[in-house]
């Protein structure tokens, strides 16, 4: 690879002698001048690379449908032609010298980059290239080697490993960059507002609500509120439903007292589901039949206790 890189060299520089004396003879004013950092021919001067404040350069806010790559070329004694060419999504970017830093924004997204050595001049873009998921609003730094063969060495680097780096290195600033972002403006998409699906009770359901009253009481105890906490829920599961609270008693006393003290039982049945369940009250009804629903004899004390209930009968709202 050497003797390939210097046969290059050799068939750059040799023809580019003869014309620049041919050019000095036949004008007799044209001069070149390659000392140190400057180049000139005739009256056209540039500098091949500057000092920079890189810390500036790193403060500039990179857009979120942009983001900023850094390349870091290694100090060394490489030969002329193992510059390494700095290719971005097969578009180049710089002749990137030893010693020398270059920057260029991309687009997010996969990013295909590539060092290839300048003297194999097969002008190859997409040479040695790697594959580099990148996101929007961020800097990127990547390391650059290239031995004497002009193997190339292209990697990834934290910002804490670049920053020391960057301490020593100078801004190539000879270079045009055919790097354009371009970069589409994001889309986007807004996802459909898909509808919740609410359950639908299919059949009236029955709960027994397991509270027991003190004789001739309609307080609701404490300890009962978990039975009736179950109807709560179930109403949570199903919100399109509404609650009908029935109470029921045996057949002592007289029909209108027993009526009446049923009444007083639902209405404090349907009260702990509001202030201690947040019902809404107009789910809940609330009736007390007394005596004139039995569904076991008031002969008997186990008859009595049975006839002596409150039910929750959850069903659907029927549709407007």
């Amino acid at each position: 690879m050497e003797k390939i890189l210097k046969t290059a060299i050799a068939t750059l520089v040799l023809p580019t002698m003869f014309f620049g004396i041919a050019g000095c003879s036949m004008t007799g004013n044209s001069s070149i001048d390659n000392e140190g950092d400057s180049r000139r021919v005739s009256n056209v001067v540039w500098n091949n690379q500057v000092d920079t404040d890189f810390r500036k350069l790193l403060s500039a806010e990179v857009s979120d449908d942009e983001t900023r790559l850094i390349f870091i070329r290694k100090n060394d004694d490489d030969l002329e032609q193992t510059s390494a060419n700095i290719s971005v999504n097969n578009r180049y970017q710089v002749s990137l010298h030893p010693g020398n830093y270059t920057a260029v924004n991309s687009c997010v997204g996969n990013n295909q980059l590539s060092a290839h050595a300048t003297g194999f001049k097969d002008n190859n873009l997409l040479a040695d290239k790697k594959d580099f998921q990148l996101v929007g609003g961020q800097t990127y730094f990547f390391y650059v080697d290239m031995d004497d063969t002009g193997k190339s060495t292209l990697e990834q680097i934290t910002t804490d490993s670049a920053l020391p780096l960057l301490e020593s290195k100078r801004y190539q600033s000879h270079q045009i960059s055919r790097v354009v972002p371009n970069c589409s403006v994001p889309v986007v998409t807004t996802p459909p507002v898909v509808a919740p699906v609410i359950p639908v009770l299919a059949e009236k359901v029955t709960i027994e609500l397991e509270v027991l009253f003190d004789t001739d009481k309609s307080i609701v105890k404490p300890e009962y509120y978990s039975k009736i906490s179950e109807v709560a829920e179930f109403m949570t599961q199903y919100p399109n439903t509404l609650v009908t609270i029935e109470g029921h008693t045996d057949s002592r006393a007289s029909d209108s007292y027993n009526q009446a003290l049923s009444q007083r039982r639902v209405d404090a049945v349907k009260e702990v589901l509001i202030t201690q369940f947040d019902v809404a009250p107009e789910r809940l009804s609330a009736i007390g039949y007394g005596e004139a629903q039995p569904r076991a004899t008031n002969d008997t004390a186990a008859g009595r206790q049975l006839n002596r209930r409150v039910i929750a009968i959850v069903e659907e709202r029927p549709n407007n």
